[in-house]
């Protein structure tokens, strides 16, 4: 009896240690796109960006809540792939992987950001994704993506990530 409310104790923290992970990494991923939205250049210079989120995401909450303290950013929830045309940038949480041809055939040359939770997806229609290395979140970026769509991404940005080219 003893033993199975030990292993029962155990159990329950390794799993509140594992959403405590989960939490931090979805508010290092919202932090991430605030900072993409610095440092790329779109070329209609917006005052406020546009970051629409596909489907339902923790970082959706987390990105909403840097953008009303900090400012420059509007943050709103995607649909559909004719609902992307709204934004600026477009992120598509792991949970919506299977719609990601979907949102890339959509954007193709428009100026808009495409970040994924897959970053072997950078290349094949996806601008920046996000993988972990050694418990860290890392990005890796398509810079010549990025530009053939007319924007501009920063030396800082681009000396952060892993760039494919």
């Amino acid at each position: 009896m003893k033993k199975t409310f030990i292993i029962s104790a155990l159990l329950l923290s390794i799993a509140c240690l594992g959403n405590q992970a989960f939490a931090q990494e979805s508010k290092f991923k919202a932090l991430f796109i605030y900072k993409f939205a610095e440092y790329v250049q779109w070329p209609t210079s917006p005052t406020v960006l546009t970051v629409g989120i596909v489907g339902t995401s923790d970082v959706k909450e987390k990105l909403a809540s840097f953008a009303e303290t900090k400012g420059g950013l509007e943050v709103i929830s995607i649909k559909s792939a004719s609902d992307a045309a709204k934004c600026h940038m477009l992120y598509v949480p792991e949970s919506e992987e299977k719609n990601l041809s979907l949102y890339t055939s959509f954007i193709n040359k428009k100026s808009i950001l495409l970040v994924s939770d897959n970053s072997s997806k950078v290349g094949k229609g996806a601008d920046i994704g996000f993988y972990l290395e050694d418990g860290k979140l890392r990005f890796k970026i398509d810079k010549n993506n990025i530009e053939s769509k007319k924007m501009i991404p920063s030396s800082k940005l681009l000396a952060l990530g892993q760039s494919i080219n």
